[in-house]
């Protein structure tokens, strides 16, 4: 354990407090393993630390961090992290005092906690109506309303440790609780209607009707309690007499159709600032969320606060000059004073899945939020750090990478509309984003000369770019008539292959942007996937309904009737650099090898846990590399189709892979909205060595609760959560996302200390 040093009177203080935010922030590593308050804990410590700066330097053989676009120590702002729930945790609720938090997850159960020490301050109780949606504390601190996926709503007397009163009333799930300040009034809102309630009787005292069977998202009490406001599905504010469940003023949309289409928007939750004078109105649309503030007075907008992410709560601070939400993954807390219309913002991130519930403690001190990995944190909602500025990344899926010939660049396609062009080596970006698409970029291709980039949407439309300056050279006329899903140069760069829902696949003249006399070649489904052979003499294609075809590119016509995969959609096909075979991946876990001469399967590849979304052919014939729903890539051989290595890393669908043209690297592009580049030859190297450098096998195994596991069940190195989903290591030297973790291995000439020699790496 580490030796208390001697520091100076007045660094005491800030040494203690160092000290347990050091113990707080990795108390997973050190609660397993006391080894590891050195191996793993100190080095993702703060650098600015008087526990890092006063250790660190007394240690050899430890790893080496750095972080880009992303809080230079694990935890960033945040203070305490709750753990304890098995399921998300949907929503949270402090106390009027702030020294209990309520949470509700969807184990079921409501868990009370003590803000100060950490741990729960009563034992948990279960709803006995499934996952727990939402949750609000009485202003008596006594008692807790909580509202169920079963439309039960619950109300707990923490006080006196009874057993929570059921109301029922609602036929489907209650997404949002309030209480009224006098404590004598709660509202529920469920998919089916609002409800008033006596939470003292359990007496039901009105249902407030409006004449539409849209959800009702959000319910909050005015300061004084006389007014209830609630948000529907279909974006409208109401407001009610919380007395007579009267209309105040006639419903209000939020946002009007003209901003989004009908039935694509709806309103997540509202709230009421302290002071009365407005009312934020959440809604969502796409991966998009906006806070619409409302002036309460005279109910008109004021003001929109854009995020980049799905907002799913939205809470304000007590003196109502801030307010924090729940923005995808982070919290993001908007300063509204003096003016709510230019609003500036910092991004606190940390946890690892969606964030659905964000609210300030009562002094504003502190920020809590419930989170889809299972965790609770709380923030320190005043810290001065200085606002982490994200890496340029793509803010929506990835679903398409391509390599250039010369190794020179990546261009990549994404569900944010927009394709990218990055340096292979460097992983910066060569342009801005390519604009252009008013749809999902599902395919990005790059001609052999390196010159043209092709893109393949959701609006129908293919666009070409020049390569070198990051124009648009023009899109191809009058073709598909659904959204195009894949697209492919040939060889020789003369055609550019086109696959679309429509059931056709069409070949065009890229320089010209005119269609081939050839076709278009006809499919019995959506077309999924097209490549050429290498010599350019047949085009391939295959479907959602498992068949592929191919079609002698002078002529259209078929080489042979359709081969029938039988194991689901043709998700993606390649051939071998000869020519003789391909492989294509299917959605039932299977990669499978196809004798083009014979038309007959030849190899099965079985490894993957999910459909296997993408495949790709090393040129030097070797390697086929494969992308999956499992979150992997697999590199396999390719003569005996024995799996060589397993590339863990991504968070989400890996949905394309490409090798690079020397074949020394693989690049994927994932539904977490990174790009990965890996090491192919020390990624199926390290299979076959028994390699004790933990750094080295960081990528080639998946962590466990965090920790790398040696092949005896030995703990070689935990990960802090936050760090998890972007590190980047030897076994993948580039990672191209938002935020990056470096992990190098080495501190001093003895190499790393792990295992039994552990205590070398301390020279005092």
């Amino acid at each position: 354990m580490l030796i208390v040093s001697q520091v100076s009177d007045a660094s005491v203080v800030q040494f203690l407090q160092d000290a347990h935010l050091f113990v707080a922030s990795s108390h997973d590593a050190i609660e397993w393993s006391v080894p590891h308050i050195h191996i793993s804990a100190l080095p993702f410590a703060d650098t600015n630390s008087l526990i890092y700066q006063d250790f660190f330097p007394r240690c050899i053989g430890l790893i080496t961090v750095n972080t880009f676009g992303i809080a230079p120590h694990h935890g960033g702002s945040t203070l305490m992290r709750l753990t304890g729930h098995s399921g998300r945790v949907h929503s949270v609720s402090y106390s009027s005092d702030g020294r209990l938090l309520a949470s509700g997850s969807a184990d079921g159960t409501v868990r009370i906690w003590d803000t100060q020490a950490g741990e729960e301050a009563f034992p948990p109780t279960r709803s006995g109506a499934g996952p727990v949606l939402s949750v609000e504390f009485a202003r008596n601190s006594n008692q807790v309303a909580f509202g169920t996926a079963a439309g039960i709503v619950c109300i707990w007397n923490i006080a006196q440790g009874k057993n929570h009163r059921r109301l029922s009333g609602h036929s489907r799930p209650v997404y949002s609780v309030a209480l009224s300040p006098d404590g004598t009034r709660l509202a529920s809102a469920s998919a089916c209607r609002t409800l008033l309630w006596n939470p003292q009787t359990g007496e039901q005292l009105a249902v407030l009707t409006s004449g539409y069977d849209e959800s009702v998202e959000g319910v909050a009490f005015s300061p004084d309690g006389n007014t209830l406001a609630s948000s529907s599905g279909n974006t409208t504010l109401r407001l009610w007499h919380s007395n007579t469940g009267g209309i105040v003023h006639e419903p209000q949309r939020v946002l009007p159709q003209s901003v989004f289409p009908p039935h694509t928007t709806v309103a997540h939750g509202v709230d009421f600032s302290p002071d009365g004078e407005l009312i934020a109105v959440i809604t969502a649309h796409a991966y998009q969320g906006t806070v619409c503030l409302w002036r309460y007075e005279n109910v008109t907008e004021i003001a929109r606060l854009q995020g980049a992410a799905t907002i799913r709560s939205a809470r304000f601070s007590s003196d109502s000059r801030s307010l924090v939400a729940a923005h995808g993954r982070d919290l993001r807390l908007w300063t509204l004073h003096p003016n709510p219309a230019k609003a500036s913002f910092t991004d606190f991130n940390g946890h690892t899945d969606k964030v659905n519930w964000a609210t300030f403690s009562p002094d504003d001190r502190y920020v809590a939020s419930a989170s889809d990995d299972g965790t609770i944190r709380i923030w320190n909602a005043g810290s001065s750090q200085s606002v982490v500025q994200l890496l340029p990344a793509h803010t929506s899926e990835v679903s398409s990478v391509a390599v250039s010939r010369d190794g020179r660049f990546i261009v990549s396609g994404s569900h944010d509309n927009s394709v990218r062009v990055w340096d292979l080596c460097t992983g910066e970006e060569t342009f801005l984003p390519l604009l252009g698409h008013t749809g999902r970029v599902y395919c990005a291709a790059i001609s052999p000369d390196g010159r043209l980039i092709a893109s393949a949407t959701w609006d129908k439309t293919v666009f070409l770019w020049d390569a070198r300056s990051g124009t648009a050279t023009g899109g191809l006329i009058g073709g598909h008539t659904q959204a195009v899903k894949a697209i492919s140069f040939s060889n020789d760069g003369h055609w550019l292959a086109s696959a679309s829902n429509d059931y056709t696949v069409r070949l065009w003249d890229p320089v010209t942007m005119t269609p081939s006399a050839v076709g278009p070649l006809r499919c019995d489904d959506q077309v999924s996937a097209v490549t050429f052979s290498p010599d350019d003499k047949l085009v391939a294609a295959g479907d959602y309904s498992g068949c592929m075809y191919l079609w002698w590119t002078d002529t259209g016509k078929k080489l042979r009737e359709p081969f029938q995969a039988d194991r689901g959609p043709v998700m993606s096909l390649a051939f071998s650099p000869d020519g003789m075979c391909i492989v294509f991946g299917v959605s039932r876990q299977v990669a499978c090898i196809w004798d083009v001469s014979t038309g007959q399967v030849i190899q099965e590849l079985q490894g993957h846990a999910d459909s296997i979304c993408s495949v790709a052919w090393s040129v030097d014939g070797r390697f086929i590399g494969t992308g999956s729903g499992d979150y992997t890539v697999r590199l396999w051989d390719a003569l005996t189709g024995a799996s060589l290595a397993t590339l863990h890393g991504h968070t989400r669908t890996v949905r394309s892979v490409a090798f690079t043209f020397d074949g020394q690297f693989i690049v994927s592009g994932s539904w977490d909205h990174t790009i990965r580049k890996w090491d192919v030859r020390m990624a199926s190297s390290l299979a076959s060595e028994n390699s004790h450098n933990p750094v080295a096998a960081l990528g080639s195994v998946a962590l466990k609760d965090g920790w790398l596991v040696g092949p005896s069940s030995e703990l070689l190195l935990w990960v802090p959560v936050e760090y998890r989903h972007c590190l980047q290591t030897d076994l993948c030297p580039l990672l191209i996302g938002g935020s990056r973790v470096v992990i190098t291995a080495g501190r001093g000439d003895s190499g790393l200390h792990t295992g039994e020699d552990w205590t070398s790496c301390w020279r005092g």
